[in-house]
């Protein structure tokens, strides 16, 4: 819903019923655990959560400032090890650490940001990834074993309560639903308001032609590294909840795979709009489920991504808005 209002407007939908609808789908969501019984399904669900937010960190700054990132896994995995550091090493609780991990990841992407922005596109997808290797090897580095873990990663153990739930609650789905669930209504939530906002359109003005905002006295450096900082964040988000849930902190979490998972399943489900990433990512999970149990996991994998980048280059959630439109224009027509 990066620029979402067109849409809802050919819709008849005013701001109120939008807010209910909102609020309907919220509630509605902390009750699918009491739908779906199976502890499986409901973990692959979560798992398509936080892939998902991860996608829409890469979507959003993709949208609104045409940079990709190519080493998310950089900064979904820094976090949940920001997280096992806190807990571990620190011997903080729960919730300082886990403050703690998304306060010092935004700081850190902002800093980086700082850098980064001012590179074109290619150098600046290069530079992600080449960190994202960088963070990858040095936690595998024997010399930070007792901080790191090495390439045994980290075995979280924490005191006090998150949510009202204990580490062995958490680790149970039915119970951590509702944290990730939330926790993904709220980035979405964020990410759209951003996009809706001044600062949204500055960026997207900017992304469309930089010399020309410079000229008409707009200062697009900034607008970018708060961008910057905000799909870190949002990733950040995504890696606190891999820690919350799983209790381990690896370092396959960094490795390039890991990222091109998420980058993947933006391009799946497309990042006009803050849906399309999540929606990527449910389906590019539901796949490797299904491509697994086949034993061709890799070529199933590699035949449906190309098929859904030809046949739907705005992806997923482009076809459904097109369809939408469709619908609604032949509404419009017979009345």
């Amino acid at each position: 819903m990066m620029k979402t209002t067109p849409l809802f407007s050919a819709l008849g939908f005013s701001k109120i019923f939008l807010s209910v609808v909102i609020l309907i789908i919220v509630l509605s969501g902390l009750a699918i655990p009491s739908l779906i019984k199976s502890t499986f399904y409901l973990g692959l669900f979560i798992n398509a959560i936080t892939l998902g937010i991860a996608a829409l960190s890469i979507g959003f700054l993709a949208h609104q400032c045409g940079l990709i990132i190519f080493g998310a896994a950089g900064f979904t995995g820094g976090a949940t090890y920001l997280f096992g550091i806190a807990v571990m090493y620190f011997n903080w609780d729960v919730t300082s650490a886990a403050v703690f991990c998304l306060a010092s990841s935004t700081l850190i992407s902002l800093l980086m940001g700082m850098v980064m922005v001012r590179a074109r596109p290619l150098p600046f997808a290069m530079m992600t990834l080449a960190l994202a290797q960088m963070l990858h090897s040095v936690v595998k580095l024997t010399a930070y074993r007792e901080v790191t873990g090495a390439d045994d990663g980290l075995t979280l153990n924490w005191s006090g309560n998150f949510f009202g739930m204990t580490q062995a609650e958490l680790a149970r789905p039915a119970n951590f639903w509702t944290v990730a669930w939330l926790a993904l209504c709220g980035v979405m939530l964020l990410a759209w308001w951003v996009g809706q906002s001044r600062a949204g359109e500055i960026l997207r003005a900017t992304k469309a032609n930089e010399e020309r905002m410079r000229f008409s006295g707009f200062n697009t450096y900034v607008p970018r590294v708060l961008a910057f900082g905000l799909a870190g964040f949002i990733a950040a988000v995504s890696g606190l909840l891999v820690g919350l849930h799983s209790a381990f902190a690896s370092p396959e979490l960094l490795d390039f795979t890991t990222g091109a998972n998420s980058l993947v399943s933006m391009l799946i489900g497309g990042a006009t709009v803050v849906t399309g990433p999540i929606l990527g990512a449910l389906l590019y999970t539901m796949g490797q489920d299904q491509f697994g149990a086949s034993g061709h996991l890799e070529l199933l994998t590699g035949v449906g991504v190309v098929i859904v980048v030809v046949a739907f280059p705005k992806g997923a959630i482009g076809f459904v808005q097109s369809g939408i439109k469709r619908l609604t224009g032949r509404h419009h027509a017979s009345n």
